[in-house]
């Protein structure tokens, strides 16, 4: 985790003493904001998978709408700072490309882990090493993330934002 932080701490040209994310967001508090102010919540979905330079970034599920739209604005901070990295890479994502890295996503290795409190939840690391994570309570998903690691090849410009629905 700390390498991601310090990728991004390079890549956004940000000083930080503590190494903490957060000073990211300060830096670029204005347009983060713009950000919000341009992408609103989509009504019904219950996720956003976000594709920079043309593959799949992350992506973010909620158990209902009301909790997607309630942590929309955070979604779209997470987005905005990392297209605030610099690319001229002109690829483009599609929703085949989101659909297939939740097929991806559902073949990882994933495993419970102990919680503090009650529900379960489950990590999983791919061959890539992309990351996830998912916690169910009562057997009903309350939160899943799954995020691809950063690198070279990935930066820049959103090349899609894709609401998603659970059914």
């Amino acid at each position: 985790m700390w390498d991601t932080v310090a990728f991004f701490h390079c890549e956004l040209n940000v000083s930080s003493p503590t190494s903490a994310l957060s000073d990211a967001y300060e830096a670029y508090e204005e347009e983060i904001e713009e950000f919000r102010k341009d992408i609103n919540y989509v009504e019904g979905a219950t996720g956003l998978a976000i594709a920079l330079d043309g593959r799949v970034r992350s992506l973010d599920l909620f158990g209902t709408a009301q909790t997607c739209s309630r942590l929309w604005p955070r979604l779209v901070a997470g987005l905005a700072i990392e297209a605030l990295r610099k690319t001229d890479s002109p690829a483009k994502a599609t929703s085949e490309d989101v659909l297939q890295y939740w097929t991806d996503i559902t073949q990882w290795p994933w495993e419970a882990v102990t919680t503090v409190g009650e529900g379960q939840e489950y990590r999983a690391k791919s061959r890539r090493g992309d990351q996830g994570s998912a916690f169910f309570y009562d057997e009903k998903l309350v939160y899943l993330s799954a995020v691809s690691i950063p690198g070279d090849e990935v930066s820049g410009h959103p090349s899609g934002l894709f609401p998603f629905w659970l059914r």
